[in-house]
């Protein structure tokens, strides 16, 4: 008996949401990082059992001198074939991209770390893009105060 296999790899990019739809609210949260060097996390989404959904917690960049990195998960991203060929925007706003990669706890989720430009204050609810490689990841939805 001669049997072939083949093996067919998706390389596709998805950033994971809150509600697991692949739209609408990123399944996310910020890492703030003062001045002094004191970090904190902070969710971006709450469950509102009133409305049986996830809502947004609006996002403080805070002062200037506080650096607030969006932290995002979804899969096929860790395959990019350098951290300059990631782009990221924010309420069309380039974002930089830290990070591209494996999570490092789950096997299979991958991470991305993007630092929140100050000029989004007050913006309210924007998109998040992601490109890697000149494809297109699923575009999320984040809240900023």
């Amino acid at each position: 008996m001669n049997h072939s296999y083949s093996m067919v790899f998706d390389f596709s990019k998805h950033l994971f949401t809150a509600d697991a739809s692949g739209r609408g609210l990123a399944a996310a949260y910020v890492l703030r990082i003062k001045a002094d060097g004191s970090q904190a996390s902070e969710p971006i989404a709450q469950f509102d059992s009133t409305q049986n959904r996830f809502v947004a917690r609006p996002i403080d960049l805070g002062a200037a001198t506080d650096q607030v990195i969006l932290i995002l998960f979804g899969n096929g991203l860790r395959y990019r074939s350098s951290l300059t060929a990631v782009i990221a925007q924010v309420g069309g706003a380039a974002a930089t991209v830290g990070y591209v990669g494996l999570q490092g706890d789950f096997v299979g989720l991958d991470q991305v770390n993007l630092l929140l430009p100050n000029s989004l204050v007050e913006r309210g609810e924007v998109d998040v893009t992601l490109t890697v490689d000149g494809q297109a990841a699923n575009t999320v939805r984040i809240s900023i105060k």
